[in-house]
């Protein structure tokens, strides 16, 4: 035990020092770049009218700092297991080469990232958001300073993963390097508070799968979509990324070109709500998953954002679909998120879960449904067809004008049966 103890107080100044110099110089590196670019571009690509405080940014640098604290106990950690032998950190490339280091640095990021969305997601729920993730959305302007502005218990989740990919990924030590540099450099460049990227950097583009400053800025403007770090796989995989990401991307970038914005009339109508773990909407997947009516049942969203369960109509014919479940169903204060987008403002009180949304659903001559779709985050009403392909999902289509997009829902009961 003392000799654990010693080497353990012998490494961690030194991945002290290590970590909050990463943190001062990336943020002091992307801070600078801001000052000298600002008159020659950079101001024209001003995320937000408003600017940080001096508050702001003391208040970002002191949480960033006890993060860095906070990282290099546990990172000290490391330096045990690697003596004790519990995980395996490579001195050079005798055992493992050049190819091994670059594959292993590339699965880490992936893994981080996918680490980072479903945390950060987890971090956003009612019940965890004060505790975890509050300090670090009091930057609502961020700047660089923000990169490690966590309260403790984010901090203590996000530094323990390095140790656990060790436990199962060896590494070079200079891939472990190469790693914290890249991390803190993606970092601040998503906090920086003014695109950074190039064209090349938007969705379509070759690099777009790559998040950029724009995208994680409109996190901290709207709270409920573009969980990533790195890249957008996940947002984009399960339906979080915001709709305007890139209206307002291509806006910044590429002033003057006129872009369809996805929160237009074709997008708009098919998100009902946006965030959530899959693992809360199983909790409504007891009713069983179809009736005689062939649709009725539970049913969940893409990106598992919502519940809605499809029954016979109350007063009209067709079937009607209704939220049962919400990820996101308060606001930050704790209170019911409302249908405060109805265009009929009498309706505005009405608490979205419990929310009729689509109505009026009859079998069509092509062997699919058709009826309304209402969509509360822009309070309008689109055409909508419904399919069932197979016998637990549905394809939602839905049209305004000639603009029509798609959406699967897969049925409650047959995720609950795949995950037993």
């Amino acid at each position: 035990m003392n000799e654990l103890l010693h080497v353990y107080l012998s490494a961690w100044p030194t991945v002290w020092a290590m970590d909050t110099a990463r943190y001062l110089v990336g943020a002091t590196l992307m801070a600078t770049i801001l000052a000298l670019f600002w008159r020659a571009g950079l101001a024209r690509r001003k995320l937000q009218s408003r600017d940080a405080t001096g508050a702001d940014k003391r208040r970002e640098i002191l949480a960033s700092l006890r993060t860095a604290f906070i990282f290099s106990l546990l990172g000290a950690i490391v330096a045990v297991g690697d003596h004790q032998g519990w995980i395996t950190i490579y001195k050079g490339f005798r055992q493992a080469g050049l190819l091994y280091l670059v594959g292993s640095l590339a699965l880490m990021l992936v893994a981080h990232d996918t680490y980072f969305y479903w945390v950060h997601r987890a971090m956003h729920h009612r019940r965890l958001f004060r505790l975890f993730h509050r300090t670090h959305h009091l930057s609502r302007t961020p700047t660089p300073w923000a990169a490690y502005s966590f309260a403790v218990p984010e901090a203590i989740v996000h530094a323990a993963f390095v140790p656990l990919f060790l436990l199962f990924v060896p590494m070079h030590g200079l891939g472990l390097l190469a790693f914290g540099i890249i991390q803190i450099l993606r970092n601040v460049m998503g906090h920086a508070g003014a695109e950074v990227h190039s064209a090349a950097f938007g969705p379509g583009r070759w690099l777009g799968w790559n998040n950029t400053t724009t995208h994680h800025d409109l996190h901290h403007e709207a709270g409920r979509y573009n969980y990533g770090l790195y890249f957008r796989w996940w947002d984009k995989l399960m339906g979080t990324e915001h709709p305007d990401y890139r209206a307002k991307f291509e806006a910044i970038v590429s002033p003057g070109v006129a872009v369809p914005t996805p929160a237009g009339a074709g997008n708009a109508m098919l998100r009902t709500v946006a965030g959530s773990v899959l693992a809360g909407g199983l909790l409504l997947a007891a009713d069983p998953a179809h009736a005689d009516d062939g649709l009725a049942g539970r049913w969940m969203t893409q990106g598992a954002a919502a519940v809605v369960e499809l029954a016979p109509c109350n007063s009209t014919p067709g079937l009607c679909g209704t939220i049962r479940w919400l990820w996101d169903a308060v606001d930050e204060k704790g209170r019911p998120r409302l249908d405060a987008q109805n265009t009929d403002t009498a309706l505005r009180q009405r608490q979205l879960v419990g929310l009729s949304i689509l109505s009026g659903l009859t079998r069509s001559s092509n062997g699919g449904w058709e009826g309304r779709i209402y969509n509360p985050e822009d309070g309008q009403t689109y055409r909508a067809t419904v399919r069932q392909t197979g016998t637990d999902r549905l394809t939602i289509e839905g049209c305004v004008l000639f603009i029509c997009q798609k959406q699967v829902w897969r049925s409650t009961a047959a995720l609950v049966a795949a995950l037993r």
